[in-house]
């Protein structure tokens, strides 16, 4: 009779088992992400040039983090938004302020703040790129990076 019972139990728990599992088959398992549009449109885009005043690498709350360009053209001080992969790494770039620059990217607004976020910067004969076509921070070690520094021939 224990026997019994106890395949009885054995039954009547997968049977449970198998219905509570069609519950749940209507649910995705991936995380739902909420995609925002790139704030990077290259028919906005500029070149601005100007001298370098000063680099923030930390800066105020509230702001786009990573490293910032404060660049003085000919209509005002600019806020140029670089990311910290120039500034950081393996070979960062230095800033020396009163230095001429020529930044190429987009003006948008932040956080109720204008931010310059830049594309392109070249220093004399010296291009680096900062961001792709579509607004993205490239690493150091990227490609398109490598690519678009050998073709000025600073590579190698």
């Amino acid at each position: 009779m224990r026997k019994n019972l106890g395949v009885l139990c054995l039954l009547a728990t997968l049977a449970i088992s198998l219905f509570a599992t069609s519950l749940y088959a209507n649910e995705s398992v991936a995380p739902k992400r909420t995609v925002i549009p790139s704030k990077y449109d290259l028919t906005k885009e500029v070149t601005l040039t100007g001298t370098v005043e000063s680099l923030v690498k930390k800066p105020a709350p509230g702001t786009l983090l990573g490293a910032h360009l404060m660049v003085s053209t000919a209509k005002g001080t600019v806020d140029a938004h670089i990311g910290n992969f120039v500034v950081a790494g393996r070979n960062p770039t230095s800033f020396v302020s009163g230095e001429s620059i020529k930044i190429t990217g987009i003006m948008t607004t932040i956080n109720h703040q204008n931010l310059f976020l830049v594309r392109t910067l070249q220093m004399g004969d010296r291009t680096i790129t900062v961001r792709s076509e579509h607004g993205f921070l490239m690493p150091p070690a990227s490609a398109a990076r490598l690519k678009a520094t050998s073709s000025t021939g600073a590579g190698r």
